[in-house]
């Protein structure tokens, strides 16, 4: 008899959210003084995306694991992140902050790179192994072995992902959207358009792993953010304003290119690198995160696919925190910050609640 099955998303997707409504609002406290956790930027930066958007990935990803293997992955995820709320020594947090990564390679990462050596969906395997090299980065900056870098790999390796997956994704929901108005989209995927934003993604990835060539970073940045741009108008987001499931995919891709623009103006033209940052953090990962961990429960639970109420109050709050967290790089204000704050766990709270109150499909 074959051993049971079972999806991530049951557990990592409320699992992403729970810990992304307490990891701000802790680094708030901490930046505030009411907190004296030691969490430098980096690491920060390292939670938010190595820890609540990898949780996010592996949801996404494995979707038939033994109950030992998820169970194996979610304790392996949980461990790094106690690792670093607790401020372990690093001879006890690197192996623990590993374990995550390199499980999410075997199970998700391999997979491509065996079945995908050619074709369309090649990027997929090395992207998710690049997670092991940002985590490596991250602790030998923490260790003092290489100087740290000025931008946040591991986010760029994010915003690369979301710039692929996403532009997979988002036309074929929004196809199906428009099919039902009487509409074919035609211009989909976009290969050279991929291929340009995928190319300058990597050159901005490979000029900040290296801290080298910084302009050919920004340029980098600028064709990704570029190709996300051209690609979104080619989807006919207009069609689908009232369409709240469709229209925050719309909304997290427009957050995303904008992003990499900014990005690369803090390369080219002097911006406050922050503002990119948390374009993508918020913006283009928060929103990206919440509707697709919603839409791919639905989906997966053979539930309608429309939006309940509270996923789009929380895609709304998303975007109002990505708006106010920008506006707090060029005014810097506690009371900014804490509206930003307040309104991304308010946002992840009823992400997660949502996805908890699902009814599994065995129990329909």
């Amino acid at each position: 008899m074959p051993a049971p099955v079972a999806s991530a998303h049951r557990l990592m997707y409320p699992a992403a959210s729970l810990f992304a409504a307490l990891a701000v609002p802790l680094w708030l406290a901490q930046i505030g003084g009411l907190l004296p956790l030691g969490w430098s930027p980096a690491i920060h930066a390292h939670e938010m995306t190595l820890g609540y958007a990898l949780a996010v990935v592996g949801g996404f990803l494995m979707t038939r694991l033994s109950r030992p293997m998820l169970a194996a992955a979610f304790l392996s995820w949980l461990a790094g992140r106690l690792a670093l709320l607790a401020g372990l020594p690093a001879a006890l947090a690197l192996p623990l902050a590993f374990a995550y990564p390199v499980l999410l390679f075997i199970v998700a990462g391999l997979p491509f790179l065996r079945t995908s050596r050619s074709g369309h969906n090649a990027v997929f395997g090395p992207l998710i192994g690049a997670f092991l090299l940002a985590e490596a980065l991250f602790w030998a900056s923490q260790l003092g072995l290489v100087q740290g870098v000025g931008q946040p790999v591991g986010l760029l390796l994010i915003a690369t992902l979301l710039l692929t997956m996403g532009g997979r994704v988002i036309p074929a929901a929004t196809a199906g959207a428009l099919r039902r108005q009487g509409i074919t989209l035609t211009q989909r995927v976009q290969p050279r358009l991929e291929a340009m934003g995928i190319a300058g993604a990597a050159l901005c990835l490979l000029s900040a792993a290296t801290g080298l060539l910084p302009l050919l970073g920004g340029a980098g940045a600028a064709l990704a953010g570029t190709s996300a741009l051209l690609r979104l108008a080619r989807w006919k987001p207009h069609r689908l304003l009232r369409q709240p499931e469709i229209a925050s995919l719309h909304l997290g891709y427009l957050c995303l290119g904008a992003g990499w623009l900014l990005v690369a103006g803090a390369a080219l033209f002097e911006l406050p690198p922050a503002a990119g940052w948390h374009l993508l953090g918020i913006g283009a990962l928060g929103i990206l995160a919440s509707a697709m961990t919603i839409r791919t429960t639905l989906q997966r639970e053979a539930e309608p696919e429309r939006f309940p109420p509270a996923a789009t109050v929380a895609v709304a709050l998303m975007a109002s925190a990505a708006a106010l967290r920008v506006a707090a790089v060029w005014i810097p204000s506690m009371p900014l910050l804490t509206a930003a704050a307040t309104a991304w766990t308010l946002a992840q709270l009823l992400t997660a609640g949502v996805l908890l109150t699902r009814p599994r499909r065995a129990r329909r």
